[in-house]
Order: structure tokens, then C-alpha cells, then sequence
């Protein structure tokens, strides 16, 4: 039977303690039931950005390499953006091997993804990014980009059942 590294372990729970006790403002994350190694994560729109007002569910998925090695990343909800994959996944630096370093934490993960939303990177890829038609809108029409973004804000209020998200600050 293979055993977790407690390398893996002990971080996981250093950056869980610190994710409850000293979350950044606008994120927050909780590992699923009690694997360490899947998490749940949210990212609330940064206010002043067409995001805002929006709640952006997402997984992280450790290896037992981490910290050595970064955590598969992917929205849950859907994300109209030049960094973000149909699938979810984000195109970010930091969440690469060349781009990682163990230094990094759940909560820096996460700031630097809130961060993306507001500030695309357009020079991500030289094929044109994760989304090229979020990429040029974006570019040729940041009015219309904007416009859709925010769609999909008033499309998460609206198919919020329960009124979660009505209580959102």
C-alpha cells in the first residue's frame, strides 16, 4: 500500500490553517471532506471589475509532490475569459512547472487568480490564449467583453435557487 509523503500532508494542512485563519479578502478554499489532496475553492469578483458581484467556484487538485510541484486548477463555473479553457482549466504562470515554486501557497494560488480576472494576460500564448474569442473581444472591444462578463454575473444571481449568493457582500 503507497503512502502519502508527509511532506505533502504537513503543507496541505499549513495552507489550510492559513486559508481559515488569514484568507486574502474575496477567496476563500476547504479541502472535500477529509481528502487533503481535492479541494473546493471560491473567488469572488473583484469589486470595480466587471466580475464583481460574481462567485467563481473552483477545484484544486494536489499530487503527492506537493508543495514541489503545483495543483491542477480548474473553475467549476462558467468563466468567459482569455485565460480560462472551455474546461475550466487557467492558463497562468504560476500554475505551471517552469512558473511554480514551492514558496507558493493555496492563498497566493488563489489571489493570482483573482487577479487574472480583473487583468487578462493577451500574451499568454502566441496562439492566441486559452479563449481566443475572450482574447479578441477583450482586445478589439473591451465595452462588449465587459458586457459579457457581467451576463454571466446576473446569470449566476439569477440561477441561484437558494439564495446564496444574494447574501454575497
Amino acid at each position: 500500500m503507497a503512502t502519502t509523503p508527509p511532506n505533502a500532508q504537513r503543507r496541505l494542512l499549513r495552507d489550510f490553517k492559513k486559508v481559515t485563519a488569514d484568507a486574502p479578502i474575496g477567496v476563500s478554499a476547504a479541502p472535500v471532506g477529509d481528502d487533503l489532496f481535492q479541494w473546493n475553492a471560491i473567488i469572488f469578483g473583484p469589486s470595480g471589475t466587471a466580475w464583481e458581484g460574481g462567485v467563481w467556484k473552483l477545484v484544486l487538485s494536489f499530487s503527492t509532490e506537493y508543495p514541489q510541484k503545483p495543483p491542477d486548477v480548474r473553475f467549476q463555473t462558467e468563466v468567459f475569459h482569455p485565460n480560462v479553457f472551455p474546461d475550466g482549466q487557467i492558463c497562468l504562470d504560476l500554475l505551471k512547472s517552469s512558473g511554480w515554486s514551492p514558496a507558493y501557497d493555496v492563498c497566493t494560488i488563489l489571489v493570482a487568480i483573482q487577479s487574472l480576472l480583473a487583468d487578462p494576460d493577451t500574451h499568454a500564448t502566441p496562439e492566441g490564449g486559452a479563449n481566443p474569442d475572450a482574447e479578441s473581444l477583450f482586445v478589439r472591444d473591451r465595452q462588449g467583453y465587459n458586457s459579457k462578463v457581467k451576463a454571466l454575473v446576473q446569470k449566476q444571481l439569477e440561477d441561484d435557487d437558494m439564495g446564496c449568493l444574494s447574501a454575497v457582500p
